[in-house]
């Protein structure tokens, strides 16, 4: 299934990346960034921060090293796999996944001639 650009921008666009890791870890305003503990590992110190670019919102660790976008963040704090993040995110801001009629992503592949090369090499 291919993900278009627009499709991608809208769904980090109605779901802010400080919304949701907040529900996760309480975050405090540093500058023009947020800081709390790190959800993945065990800290006294708040070493997480989450980055409010505006087409750039992510997070980072520097305690552990862990960062990236909001799917990134999503997949690691549910433990999902990249497409079960995206459905989740999807029904959270009500977008549906774009669906290309069925057909997959890339070269269609002919699996009669496919098989057909096979014997032929085996």
């Amino acid at each position: 299934m291919a993900l278009t650009d627009h499709f991608m921008h809208e769904l980090k666009a109605r779901i802010r990346i400080e919304d949701y890791i907040g529900q996760y870890v309480p975050l405090k305003r540093a500058g023009s960034n947020l800081v709390g503990c790190c959800p993945f590992h065990s800290e006294k110190t708040p070493s997480f921060t989450v980055f409010n670019q505006a087409d750039n919102e992510h997070f980072y660790c520097f305690g552990c090293g862990v960062g990236g976008d909001l799917i990134t963040f999503v997949m690691k704090a549910e433990n999902l796999e990249y497409m079960a993040a995206i459905e989740k995110l999807a029904a959270m801001a009500g977008l549906r996944i774009p669906d290309e009629g069925g057909k997959r992503a890339g070269p269609k592949i002919d699996r009669t001639r496919l098989t057909e090369l096979n014997t032929a090499a085996a």
